[in-house]
């Protein structure tokens, strides 16, 4: 226990929320509370009730102001602090946590829209308080108990780096979600139109929609197909169909207009699209003329296409882009390495790749500064993937751990004025990962989600915070567990690419698998000194690694390659 010198400040005092495990504090929300913040205050009181056993009182504005008021989302007396009812959507996402001079404490954020400021605002101030959300699992989810609590000088104004940040933790796990700051504004990722107007639906009606192939209209004759993308009656029925969409949605203010999926072989060879020119400047040209005609019903919206594998090249002449039109880029490079280093890891400058059916004559990152150079964006995205299982099952099994690689992409990108990022990632049954995929998954989920919140954060210092809380004296060994699996991936030399993770083996060599079983053999001595929450969660970390260990030996076994001593091939691992 710190002991404070009393000589030095003898009126200091911190604003009381527990006393003898007793709530000392009194929730005031406002008479009117929207849901959210109703939401928020429950919140607050419920967590309160879990470090303590003694939950808060709630009241409204309409009730004078009780001692040491907790004031959570707008009311008559945040207005009093000087605080303004918070507004403004997509463009206003902010958070405020105030200590006002021991009068009252202030949790306030901005709720339009699709906005969870306050809720927010409730989660931040219980992060400070020692709390944490790691997944779903009771296990993995921290609430210290304490007989005493308070707040000392707290003045916390905070905007997210990216006005929107989604995966599938937010889509399918939303109370994870929202604890880990994911959500912003309302985005729409992906390929829109192709779900809405399929070819076994329209074609028969409607064949000159569809692409081309050796003279004849006929999309479902090739594995991917594309629009026809000079027929001026496509460009209306998108334009048409996304205004509808605008209509019945006001807080949506973005629609993704992204070509089909595929590679090359769906594109449209009508006399109309090939004058358009290479996929990028069919992309580009198509994208504006829709965008022109949703302009002039809704001129602040924005469309988003899609840069990538078929479009991964920028166009070959400067051609102006409309003000309201957004490229989505694909990280369509190493998995491992951070966008601003290249060449990739175990290549040379220029590389083919089979998977993505195109020849890379240098690193991603100056492939997309060189699309803003002559494209001249104003609107950028990313789209990030993290499904590594997806197209190797075995990985569902393997610990990925980015770390500080995370957060330096989040940096490059937000120098290069990207808006926000859209994570193509577990849980999803797709990817072999799902609700129980958390305990191995969240230090590259959370990380990635903490960073694109909070520019300050790196990728350690956030699995520290998150090592603290949950290991306790083995707080240090499992912080040194999660920064060598960060470093093992970002030292490997494998040839990678997008969601094509290579062999387990040449990732985790023996050395590596060597090195991460003496740091689990030193956390073993610290065990008898844990609580029975912190062993568990060592526990299960371990056996996951062990379990990963197999998957590396059959993948080393399988290709004839060097297996670490002790490690057992899963057979089951086998593709």
């Amino acid at each position: 226990m710190r002991i404070r010198d009393p000589e030095i400040r003898p009126d200091y005092r911190e604003f009381p929320l527990i006393e003898n495990n007793r709530a000392v504090c009194t929730v005031v929300v406002g008479a009117d509370a929207p849901e959210k913040v109703c939401a928020a205050a429950e919140d607050f009181a419920g967590l309160m009730e879990k470090m303590c056993g003694d939950r808060p009182k709630i009241l409204t504005d309409e009730s004078p102001l009780p001692e040491n008021p907790v004031l959570i989302g707008a009311s008559k007396y945040t207005a009093a602090e000087g605080f303004a009812p918070l507004s403004g959507y997509p463009e206003n996402e902010v958070v405020y946590l105030k200590n006002c001079d021991n009068r009252c404490l202030v949790l306030l954020g901005n709720d339009s829209g699709a906005f969870f400021g306050t809720q927010f605002a409730v989660t931040m101030l219980f992060e400070k308080l020692g709390c944490g959300w790691f997944g779903p699992e009771e296990l993995w989810q921290v609430v210290p108990k304490k007989e005493n609590c308070s707040v000392g000088y707290l003045d916390v104004e905070q905007r997210p780096q990216f006005i929107a940040r989604n995966n599938n933790v937010l889509f399918r796990f939303p109370e994870v979600g929202r604890r880990w700051y994911l959500g912003g504004a309302k985005r729409v990722a992906g390929h829109r139109m192709q779900v809405t107007y399929p070819p076994q639906k329209y074609f028969k009606d409607h064949p000159d929609w569809y692409c081309m192939i050796d003279g004849k209209r006929d999309p479902l004759g090739v594995d991917w197909w594309q629009f026809c993308y000079s027929n001026e009656e496509v460009v209306k029925l998108f334009a048409d169909t996304v205004c509808d969409l605008f209509d019945k949605d006001p807080d949506l203010k973005q629609m993704a207009i992204g070509l089909n999926d595929g590679w090359y072989e769906g594109w449209c060879e009508c006399e109309g699209c090939k004058k358009m020119g290479t996929n990028s400047e069919i992309a580009i040209r198509f994208a504006n003329k829709v965008a022109k005609l949703v302009a002039k019903k809704y001129p602040d919206h924005v469309l988003t296409f899609l840069a990538y594998f078929p479009t991964y090249f920028p166009p070959t002449e400067e051609i102006p882009v409309e003000p309201n039109v957004e490229f989505m880029f694909c990280k369509e490079c190493d998995m491992f390495l951070p966008v601003d280093k290249g060449p990739d890891n175990g290549y040379h400058l220029k590389y083919s790749y089979v998977q993505s059916k195109n020849t890379y004559p240098e690193p991603w990152r100056k492939n997309f500064e060189k699309w803003n150079e002559i494209a001249h964006l104003k609107q950028i995205s990313i789209w990030d993937w993290y499904c590594i299982a997806a197209a190797r099952p075995e990985w569902k099994d393997i610990p990925w751990v980015q770390g500080d690689v995370i957060t330096r992409n989040h940096r490059y990108w937000s120098e290069h004025k990207v808006q926000y990022i859209y994570n193509d990632q577990g849980p999803l049954p797709e990817f072999y990962e799902d609700g129980s995929s958390f305990p191995l998954r969240w230090p590259l989920w959370y990380v990635n989600a903490k960073g694109m919140w909070d520019k300050d954060l790196t990728g350690s210092q956030i699995l520290q915070d998150a090592c603290r809380k949950l290991f306790g004296r083995a707080a240090d060994l499992m912080l040194s567990y999660y920064l060598a699996l960060a470093d093992i991936a970002i030292h490997n030399e494998a040839k990678t690419i997008g969601w094509h993770p290579p062999d387990p083996d040449l990732v985790y060599q023996v050395e590596d698998v060597i090195r991460i079983d003496d740091i689990f053999a030193a956390i073993s001595v610290l065990k008898p000194h844990l609580t029975k929450e912190e062993s568990a969660r060592v526990e299960n970390q371990q056996q996951l690694w062990e379990k990963a260990k197999g998957v590396i030996a059959a993948s080393a076994v399988k290709h004839n390659r060097p297996v670490a001593p002790g490690a057992i091939p899963l057979e089951e691992s086998e593709d």
